[in-house]
């Protein structure tokens, strides 16, 4: 079975020896035979009979199917091979996608607790006009928040 690519270049090489006829005047082609669809690639035939048929990416094809060797001399026609042939791409990738397991770390919140020393009304002054903390338990969040607050006050 020959394999044909249906996402690269194909090249058909093959080595003729006639007998009876001129080589120079000969030509061949490779009719690839699809479901529903036939494709006819000429080549050209050197003096030493070396043959070479290159045919384009095959991605109008969906399947396999026949495909055969045609040589014209003299005009006379020969059929000297044919064989099934099986369509591949010349790269491939496979994707597997794992499912999520229970082990996912959880984000822990983070909390800051700010101590202010106490002085004897436990109200102490900040360096700022018109702000006066007390002693408290921030979170991280609380402490944004006052934040945005000061910083739209000034």
């Amino acid at each position: 079975m020959y394999t044909l690519y249906s996402d690269k270049n194909n090249i058909f090489e093959c080595d003729i020896q006639l007998e009876g006829a001129s080589l120079s005047q000969a030509f061949a082609r490779v009719i690839v035979e699809g479901d529903n669809l036939n494709l006819v690639f000429k080549g050209d035939i050197t003096t030493d009979g070396n043959c070479r048929i290159e045919m384009p990416r095959l991605n109008m094809l969906k399947e396999g199917g026949e495909m055969k060797l045609e040589v014209i001399a003299d005009d006379m026609y020969f059929n000297p091979w044919n064989s099934e042939f099986e369509l591949k791409k010349s790269k491939n990738i496979t994707v597997e996608v794992k499912k999520p397991t229970s082990n996912i770390i959880k984000e822990n919140k983070a909390t800051v607790k700010v101590k202010v020393p106490q002085t004897k009304n436990h109200t102490k002054k900040v360096h700022s006009p018109k702000r006066t903390i007390r002693e408290s338990n921030f979170t991280k969040n609380d402490l944004k928040q006052l934040l945005l607050k000061l910083r739209s006050r000034d």
